[in-house]
């Protein structure tokens, strides 16, 4: 899986966690703050803000101050970003396989895995988590 998703780091230059930050950016009305990424990422905050750099940038996002609160953040996609997003989306579209080779797998064992990987997520996670990364979509794609 790995493999995969550094195919696309590689032809777009943008790595796989930021590419989740510019996901969960569009699934989230375009906008988190700091910490909300950190949370949803689960990450440190100290790598959100290590991640948000680059993708600044390269005119991904916008980060703005809170003018009454300066530690508060706002990270908002642009619409450079979008288009990379939609890029990304449609290459891994593209990709055999994308993001692993499940044709070995029954469609029972594939339902035993999500249905497993779904419960673990249930338990550590929360319902935030699930509404806001897991059943996440983007518009106009089509999740198969």
């Amino acid at each position: 899986m790995e493999r995969k998703w550094a195919e696309l780091e590689k032809l777009y230059d943008i790595s796989p966690a930021q590419q989740h930050i510019l996901f969960l950016l569009s699934t989230n009305k375009n906008q988190l703050t700091p910490t909300q990424l950190s949370e949803l990422g689960c990450w440190h905050i100290s790598t959100v803000t290590r991640l948000l750099k680059p993708l600044k940038a390269n005119g991904f996002i916008n980060v703005t101050t809170n003018k009454e609160k300066p530690r508060y953040k706002r990270v908002s996609l642009t619409a450079k970003g979008k288009q990379m997003l939609e890029n990304l989306m449609d290459a891994a579209r593209d990709l055999e396989q994308f993001p692993f080779d499940i044709g070995d797998l029954s469609e029972e064992e594939v339902e035993k895995f999500l249905k497993f990987g779904q419960s673990i997520l249930d338990i550590n996670k929360g319902d935030d988590f699930i509404k806001k990364v897991i059943n996440a979509r983007v518009e106009g794609y089509d999740y198969v």
